[in-house]
C-alpha cells in the first residue's frame, strides 16, 4: 500500500474534501471520483460531485436538465467498516449509503 492510501477496514477512511466524478474510470460496480483540483481531460458531459465537509455537512452536485450543476445539501456520517450514511434532512433527496472501495490522495472509489 502506498503512502496516503487506505482501504476498507474497521473504520471508514477519511473522505473529507470535494470530489468530482471521473465517469471515464467507472466500472460496472464502482464510481470513481477525483479531487476537485484534478486536471481532467475535456469531456462533453458535466461532472457531478460529492463534498464531505469535516463538520458532517454533505453537498451533492448534480447535473440539471440544462447541464448546469445544482446542489443538494445534506449530512454524512461514518457507519463503520467503510460505510457512510448520507441523509437529506430537508427532504430534497432520498437517503442512501456509500461503501468506500478505496481512497488515495487523488482518488475515491465508491459503490452506492
Amino acid at each position: 500500500m502506498s503512502q496516503g492510501e487506505s482501504t476498507v477496514g474497521a473504520a471508514p477512511p477519511d473522505v473529507t474534501g470535494s470530489w468530482l466524478h471521473s465517469f471515464e474510470e467507472d466500472t460496472g460496480t464502482t464510481e470513481v471520483y477525483r479531487p476537485s483540483a484534478y486536471r481532467f481531460r475535456p469531456a462533453r458531459r458535466v461532472r457531478g460531485g460529492l463534498e464531505f465537509r469535516p463538520d458532517g455537512t454533505f453537498v451533492e452536485r448534480r447535473p440539471g436538465p440544462d447541464d448546469r450543476l445544482y446542489e443538494v445539501q445534506g449530512r454524512w456520517a461514518a457507519q463503520g467498516a467503510g460505510r457512510i450514511g448520507v441523509t437529506f434532512p430537508q427532504g430534497r433527496a432520498a437517503p442512501y449509503e456509500i461503501t468506500v472501495v478505496s481512497r488515495t490522495q487523488d482518488m475515491l472509489a465508491i459503490t452506492r
